[in-house]
């Protein structure tokens, strides 16, 4: 399955939406699902509780990436990433990165706060911005 999705700016070719949550409060959530990949643009908040694979970019918002969760082929923008499973790819965070202890990325991660809990694998480049 492919597919781009957009949740909150209306740019988009599918749209992920909450029918009563005003615009701004809309929360993006990708599931427990075989393969989901494309690009993701959201606003606010986005989790990842399943497998993802492809560009995830927000300017202002924070992504979570959950326990056993899979992202791969990463190229990941955002404000703020809390990850807390698998990442293969590159993570760049402009406010903050977390590694929980569960967490296992393998890519350059770049933020101007990283937080790596005791537990949480890192493979890669760490690049202060």
């Amino acid at each position: 399955m492919s597919s781009q999705a957009v949740a909150g700016t209306g740019e988009a070719r599918q749209r992920i939406s909450a029918p009563s949550a005003p615009k701004d409060n809309w929360l993006g959530f990708v599931g427990d699902v075989l393969n989901f990949s494309g690009e993701v643009l959201f606003k606010t908040m986005l989790r990842i509780d399943g497998n993802f694979s492809g560009r995830v970019t927000s300017t202002d918002g924070t992504l979570i990436i959950s326990n056993g969760a899979r992202v791969t082929h990463a190229v990941i923008n955002v404000a703020v990433a809390k990850i807390n499973g698998t990442v293969e790819g590159d993570i760049s965070a402009s406010k903050e990165l977390v590694l929980g202890r569960t967490a296992s990325v393998s890519g350059n991660v770049s933020a101007p706060a990283l937080v790596v809990e005791e537990g949480a694998l890192l493979n890669g480049v760490c690049r202060r911005i």
